[in-house]
């Protein structure tokens, strides 16, 4: 028996009374029997592997000649690279790559937090490439922070690309209001305090880009990466075998995923010419 039900529609904030005709009562859609799935405990898949230690998170992984990198970082809440000098660094103990502030866009010659990427070092062994870290000479230029976070957005001093969004007549439903309540709410930093850090392991396998990394958002990373290096979105491939919690924090691909598919982009171009020449 057809029902006629009414209801309400909103689209980008804008609502429309509809009607709808429902042919069939949900209520008996179900048949009757026993419940196979509903009310049955459900063991989890990867339970085992977790509790035993069996599951390869992405820092696990080891690739062949996989090169390990570490991160020079800001000491400062805001400061200007005056002078940089990474030749003590390249004469470090398995140091095979150097990338300067300005080398990608997520090293900086001017940092607007205390942690922000500087320059990266990739070496045979992690624990070569944060010794290495050391042997950067940074001269630095303390500059004055930005700490009123109403006047970072008036300058658009931001961590990421400003971004607006827009729903709705906000003006005229200040308008149309019988009331209207003005405040200002203020509430603590929140940190995403993961156990599992954030890292990503990146391969090429023929012309496609592997990125192993721990992520939320498989298919947005896999846009971002795909976009920013210009490729088609099928020549990327984001692996994310097991996540050791993210809380909203792993979304993106980080400053750390670009160095690293930079490194990698810059290396398999130097194995092909070191094959070139070994062959003629």
């Amino acid at each position: 028996m057809a029902r006629l039900i009414r209801t309400e529609k909103e689209v980008e904030g804008r609502f429309e009374e509809v009607w709808l005709v429902v042919e069939e009562d949900p209520l008996d859609q179900w048949a009757d029997g026993p419940l196979d799935v509903v009310g049955n405990p459900a063991p989890r898949q990867d339970g085992f592997e977790r509790a035993t230690g069996k599951a390869i998170y992405t820092a696990d992984l080891q690739l062949p000649g996989m090169l390990h990198t570490a991160v020079l970082r800001s000491p400062f809440a805001r400061a200007r690279v005056k002078s940089f000098d990474a030749s003590r660094v390249l004469e470090a103990p398995g140091v095979r790559a150097v990338l300067e502030p300005g080398a990608v866009r997520q090293l900086v010659t001017e940092a607007n937090y205390q942690g922000q990427s500087i320059a990266a070092v990739a070496a045979d062994t992690f624990a070569q490439a944060r010794a290495a870290l050391g042997a950067f000479q940074v001269e630095f230029e303390e500059l004055e922070p930005m700490l009123d976070p109403e006047e970072a957005v008036a300058q658009k001093k931001l961590h990421g690309e400003p971004r607006t969004y827009d729903r709705g007549d906000v003006s005229r439903g200040f308008a149309e209001a019988d009331v209207v309540v003005e405040g200002t709410y203020r509430t603590q930093t929140v940190l995403h305090n993961s156990l599992e850090t954030h890292q990503s392991v990146c391969e090429w396998e023929g012309d496609r880009l592997v990125v192993y990394i721990s992520t939320q958002f498989v298919w947005g990373i896999r846009e971002e990466i795909a976009e920013s290096l210009g490729l088609p979105g099928d020549k990327v491939r984001i692996v994310c075998n097991y996540m050791g919690g993210g809380f909203g924090s792993k979304n993106n691909a980080g400053d750390y995923t670009y160095i690293a598919t930079n490194r990698c982009r810059e290396t398999r171009k130097r194995s092909r010419r070191q094959r070139g020449e070994s062959g003629r």
